[in-house]
């Protein structure tokens, strides 16, 4: 429960840019490889992180609000965020795409009725080593250009 605290800690003492290199560097303790303000043209859009390991990669909107929103924000949210994973899987050499919206504050981690999963920063270790195990994670998928 102490290395938890720590990281809720740590994190609500970061300015949206740090918080954001933190959640970077926690993708790439895992071994993925991370792009900071990804840009993507045409039309114009940025994606805060895209971490990519073995053909999988994760399209991370972040969050560093000082409190929770409601849930038709965060499905507004989550919306756009799939639609950037869209594109990331047609442009880039990915196989799969997880659209995530990683939070600033303690909440439970859950998924959207979309399948975009909401990760609070507390529990994005867990998130990375157990979301093949959860059915109801929205993966874009470049093999058939499809949606699960």
């Amino acid at each position: 429960m102490t290395r938890i605290r720590d990281i809720e800690d740590l994190s609500s003492s970061l300015d949206w840019r740090e918080f954001e290199a933190l959640s970077e560097s926690v993708f790439e303790s895992f071994g993925f490889t991370t792009f900071r303000n990804y840009r993507l043209k045409r039309p114009t859009a940025e994606i805060d992180i895209l971490a990519t390991r073995d053909g999988l990669g994760f399209a991370i909107d972040c969050k560093h609000w000082k409190r929770t929103v409601g849930s038709v924000t965060m499905q507004k949210i989550s919306e756009i965020q799939i639609k950037r994973a869209q594109r990331i899987v047609q442009q880039e050499n990915v196989q799969k795409v997880i659209p995530v919206i990683l939070t600033l504050h303690d909440e439970s981690l859950y998924i959207l009725e979309n399948g975009t999963p909401i990760v609070p920063i507390q529990k994005i270790s867990d998130f990375i080593l157990n979301f093949e195990s959860d059915l109801r994670i929205k993966v874009i998928s470049k093999l058939k250009n499809l949606s699960s």
